[in-house]
């Protein structure tokens, strides 16, 4: 009993550092099944994040073809020498992350893959269908004043995922 609630601890602090997204469970999506991601830059700087690997072979990568990738700039004062946030900046990042997925989820069927911690930003990977739609809602919002933290955003057609491959192994 002692080594379950040490697990279930541990899966309540992973999953509110990363910030776990559940899926609606309905056929298009697969069951969650993240995983925490380790790596290091070029620059030896740390990546730290979670992946969806439901996502691994999952069998409709064809019916959205378009990767949305968001970089969240994480506020310098909060993090650390390596670029990771302090506590409180992940919990910002976060919460700007799920604000951002919910209103495109409103827009376009939106594949959470994951994200990832490195060098003061939280990058955030999503397969869509509908990319005409995400670009101008994103579009409205990138510029805006009074924004809790800047973001950049990329959309680009990836048929096979590969934008994410590297990721999904």
């Amino acid at each position: 009993m002692k080594n379950l609630n040490v697990i279930l601890t541990m899966a309540t602090i992973f999953s509110t550092l990363f910030g776990f997204k559940s899926q609606n469970q309905n056929s298009i999506y697969p069951p969650d099944k993240f995983s925490v991601v380790e790596a290091k830059l070029s620059n030896g700087k740390p990546v730290v994040g979670s992946i969806n690997m439901a996502y691994r072979n999952y069998p409709n990568k064809a019916k959205y073809p378009w990767c949305l990738t968001i970089n969240i700039g994480l506020d310098l004062k909060k993090v650390t020498e390596k670029g990771l946030p302090l506590k409180s900046e992940s919990d910002i990042a976060n919460k700007f992350e799920d604000e951002l997925i919910n209103s495109i989820r409103k827009v376009a069927t939106a594949h959470y893959i994951g994200h990832l911690y490195n060098d003061t930003f939280l990058d955030v990977y999503i397969y869509l269908d509908n990319p005409e739609k995400v670009n101008e809602y994103l579009q409205s919002e990138v510029n805006k004043k009074g924004l809790i933290r800047g973001f950049a955003f990329r959309i680009e057609r990836d048929p096979n995922w590969t934008i994410v491959k590297a990721l999904l192994k």
